[in-house]
């Protein structure tokens, strides 16, 4: 079985591809634009022997993040699943992933909009408490004060003055990506179509919200 995932939700590119021979992983964090990193990346994949015509499965992180590092991403995704069976799964469980089995409820707080943070939370086990959300900075304080013995990871951490955790956490890892990716395979979880989560629709309505309460 050949699988294929990436991740293009944050400014870091993660790619995997595993088959019965070998396991190869590909990262990019840089100020190029994803289109040009993902082909770059996809490149040294082929150097390494892989053939992208024969994948049996391909997944990819469907957000919430960069709508147009996603829109690169998926797309990219959606050109090799042609015809074969697709994984779909919330980059903020593939942040979350990085603490698995660490004994508490695990906040994934994304930067969005100013004002505005991405937000997910899992148990230890990465089992969903909160799907992935958008709210704004006193909202998100609000609803993670109702948890108990949680940390918070991501990029917005810090917006939170809770970033006590290296860089490298905020992060989707090839590894844990790949560890996610199995575990759909395993659980059969394929999707028909891809749909990214493009959350930011939702601060729409927020201000459309305030406007008609005259905030």
């Amino acid at each position: 079985m050949k699988v294929f995932a990436l991740d293009s939700s944050t400014e870091k590119i993660v790619m995997v591809y595993k088959d019965d021979e070998k396991l190869l992983t590909l990262s990019y964090k840089g100020k190029n634009k994803h289109g040009k990193n993902i082909g770059n990346l996809s490149q040294k994949f082929r150097e390494l022997g892989v053939d992208f015509k024969n994948l049996n499965i391909v997944a990819v992180g469907i957000g919430p993040g960069s709508i147009t590092g996603l829109r690169v991403g998926i797309s990219y995704a959606l050109g090799l699943g042609l015809g074969k069976k697709m994984i779909a799964i919330p980059s903020t469980k593939i942040i979350a992933a990085n603490f698995f089995n660490f004994g508490k409820n695990i906040v994934v707080a994304r930067k969005a909009r100013r004002g505005y943070l991405y937000g997910a939370v899992y148990d230890e086990n990465l089992n969903e408490i909160y799907e992935p959300f958008i709210e704004s900075v006193d909202e998100f304080k609000k609803r993670i004060e109702k948890l108990n013995n949680y940390i918070v990871i991501g990029d917005g951490a810090e917006i939170l003055e809770k970033n006590s955790f290296p860089e490298f956490f905020n992060y989707p890892t090839p590894e844990r990506l790949l560890y996610l990716v199995e575990k759909e395979i395993q659980n059969e979880n394929f999707v028909e179509k891809v749909q990214p989560l493009y959350l930011q629709k939702s601060i729409a309505e927020i201000n459309f919200e305030k406007k008609r309460k005259g905030e």
